[in-house]
């Protein structure tokens, strides 16, 4: 059973970061899919990779709209996706230390996290730049034309 669900009420009026959140919901239930007694810890790494590495490229790409539409928000933005990719390497770090120890962890706690700080971020801080996001083209033309090679990548 999926840990979120995706629902159309999570749509923040851009097909890009829609498609983008869809795919963050995507790999977080394909690690809750993995974490438990048949845990297979080469599986659960690359998740915890996939996840942070798609959402860098997510979290760029939503920052580089939000300049494009003037977003006054965008501070708070960055303050979240930093946290985020904080706390998803601190996790990694403690699972390649660790794996038992961090299975544990993933399961009781990081999967709890991912899923309330998904849903407040989309449903709260993300819903706040959808008016600025709808009604700008540049914004649309942005995250159209964002690649991968834009993003900062961290070690």
């Amino acid at each position: 059973m999926p840990l979120i669900r995706w629902t159309t009420n999570m749509s923040v009026g851009l097909t890009e970061l829609d498609d983008d959140h869809r795919t963050l919901i995507k790999i977080i239930n394909h690690l809750n899919a993995n974490i438990g007694e048949a845990m297979r810890p080469e599986t659960v790494r690359q998740c915890l990779l996939a996840l942070r590495r798609y959402a860098e490229f997510h979290f760029a790409r939503e920052e580089r709209v939000l300049v494009a539409c003037n977003f006054p928000g965008i501070e708070v933005q960055k303050d979240e996706h930093r946290d985020f990719i904080a706390r998803i390497q601190e996790v990694t770090q403690r699972f390649d230390a660790d794996p038992e120890d961090a299975s544990t962890v993933i399961n009781d706690e990081l999967l709890s996290y991912l899923r309330e700080w998904l849903s407040h971020h989309i449903m709260i801080e993300d819903m706040a730049y959808r008016p600025y996001v709808e009604s700008s083209m540049v914004a649309k033309d942005v995250a159209k034309r964002f690649k991968a090679v834009e993003v900062s990548w961290s070690l």
